[in-house]
């Protein structure tokens, strides 16, 4: 067998270093901030689930895992800013000495745990969204993501693209907004629930497990009420190429 040469080793050595210096690391990051009743949480993320989950509590806690580059990680933090009532979290804050356009994104999976009445402001990236618990009213957009709402008591609002949503609703009087471009969206609302149904889509279709009195239907377009439905309360569900499934 023959030997490498020096300059043979040299040259290997010089084509493996920078796999090495590019590997990726994985740091943890625990902040609380105090948050009162009726605070709002705005949250911008991208690349990495995000869970939200409701509690009786006086605070958010924060629990993030990053992945990225050691110089990213340096360079782009995890910036948790707290105004009045309202709580900012940006996962992507780069500070002045990263000028890379095309390599600023540290994957960031978030468990933020809140109290059980704050309104959500969610609008990320290549991320997955599971909200719990939480009784305010909520705005989630994602894009290339899912958004999952359980047990939701306010108004819901949610908007993705090449993403599915489910949301299942506590309150008897739903008050929903849906929209997908390229996805299903998964309705779960109480026997006793009451709201006026409008559905909108290009190929996608409506079916329901609970019965639907239909007040207009043209191509694309139907308009129904639930249990004799509630003018106050309108469910809104938007699709490109989805289908819908309402159920209890």
């Amino acid at each position: 067998m023959k030997s490498l040469r020096p300059a043979r080793i040299a040259a290997l050595l010089v084509f493996l270093l920078p796999t090495f210096a590019l590997a990726d690391e994985t740091e943890r990051v625990h902040k609380v901030v105090p948050l009162g009743p009726g605070g709002t949480l705005v949250l911008h993320n991208f690349s990495g689930d995000v869970r939200i989950t409701g509690a009786d509590v006086n605070e958010i806690t924060i629990d993030a895992v990053r992945t990225a580059t050691r110089d990213r990680l340096d360079h782009i933090k995890l910036d948790v800013q707290a105004s009045g009532s309202t709580v900012t979290i940006e996962a992507n804050k780069k500070d002045g000495d990263w000028n890379e356009r095309n390599n600023n994104v540290v994957k960031t999976e978030l468990d933020v745990q809140v109290p059980r009445g704050t309104t959500l402001d969610v609008d990320v990236f290549s991320s997955d969204v599971h909200v719990r618990g939480i009784s305010g009213k909520q705005s989630i957009k994602t894009f290339s993501g899912d958004a999952d709402v359980q047990d939701g008591a306010a108004r819901v609002a949610c908007k993705t693209f090449s993403g599915a949503i489910a949301v299942r609703m506590a309150a008897a009087a739903p008050d929903l907004d849906l929209e997908t471009f390229s996805g299903g969206i998964d309705l779960r609302v109480p026997d006793s629930a009451k709201a006026s149904f409008s559905f909108d889509s290009f190929s996608g279709k409506l079916t329901a497990d609970m019965p639907l009195t239909l007040q207009e239907q043209r191509k694309g377009h139907l308009r129904a009420d639930l249990n004799g439905g509630d003018p106050a309360k309108t469910v809104r569900l938007k699709t490109f190429s989805g289908d819908v499934k309402v159920g209890r």
